[in-house]
């Protein structure tokens, strides 16, 4: 794949996002975060890296499920390099359709996430924390993986141009955890070509015989049947596995999906 470098750079942030910040400074989201301005540094957005990062998006509505146990993770994208997708991270909730007025209270800073007590086992690559007004919990988030030959970007926004099915695991423990709060983390397995194959190894994710890991070593150990597609613990969950300290395995196949108004934009690149 080639790069075109004759279509203009993405900005850094989506502008309604940056208009909504800097005039509301009063909120929590604004209240210690600095002026924000659309113009991106261009230095190093094509720096070699060892790695791939994924965004990831998910959203849950406490009042309807205080344990956090129901969440819908999405995966909107593949970047090989990371201030693209960062841009592209911090974009996400807008370029997904909400509009500001759509949410409550919306932050990028630490303290922001101080404020709304976010456990630190739930902020691994976490950059955006939104509430809407209906209660309804939004995050963003990157994801890193090995760096991988087959996922090059085609185009300037960084992104790479393929149908992917990524192999999630998340560890969830619905207990007391450190911070005194239930926690989830979601760490991305492997990206593949083809369910088949994301299948294929999402069924081995938790289970290394060399290592002495089998089915007996959790207490509880579900697996999805030969003709179905989750194992009755979630959408697209193959396996579910519970260990002995009672800390939960939920291991998926989730297919990538590229929001509407990327795909606009990286279509309009290709006509150009």
């Amino acid at each position: 794949m080639t790069i075109l470098s004759r279509v203009r750079p993405i900005p850094a942030r989506h502008p309604a996002y940056d208009a909504w910040i800097n005039a509301n400074r009063g909120l929590p989201c604004a209240s210690k975060t600095s002026k924000i301005t659309s113009s991106p540094s261009s230095t190093n957005r094509y720096a070699p890296s060892d790695e791939s990062y994924h965004i990831l998006i998910t959203s849950s509505h406490l009042t309807k499920d205080p344990t956090q146990q129901i969440e819908k993770l999405r995966i909107i994208g593949t970047y090989d390099s990371l201030p693209l997708a960062k841009a592209a991270a911090h974009r996400a909730l807008f370029d997904a359709g909400y509009e500001a007025e759509f949410f409550k209270a919306y932050g990028v800073t630490t303290d922001f996430f101080d404020e709304c007590h976010i456990p630190m086992l739930n902020r691994d690559g976490l950059l955006v924390h939104a509430c809407a007004q209906d209660g309804t919990i939004f995050q963003v988030r990157i994801a890193t993986t090995p760096k991988n030959s087959k996922l090059a970007h085609e185009f300037e926004d960084g992104r790479v141009c393929k149908e992917l099915y990524y192999v999630v695991q998340t560890t969830v423990n619905y207990r007391d955890g450190a911070e005194g709060e239930n926690w989830r983390m979601h760490n991305i397995e492997g990206v593949c070509d083809s369910y088949e194959e994301a299948r294929k190894m999402a069924l081995g994710v938790l289970l290394d015989e060399s290592d002495g890991i089998t089915r007996q070593s959790y207490a509880q150990y579900d697996e999805v049947a030969a003709d179905a597609t989750d194992c009755g613990y979630g959408e697209n969950v193959l396996v579910h596995a519970m260990g002995l300290n009672g800390e939960n395995s939920l291991v998926s196949v989730v297919k990538g999906q590229v929001l509407e108004s990327v795909r606009l934009m990286e279509a309009s690149m290709r006509i150009r």
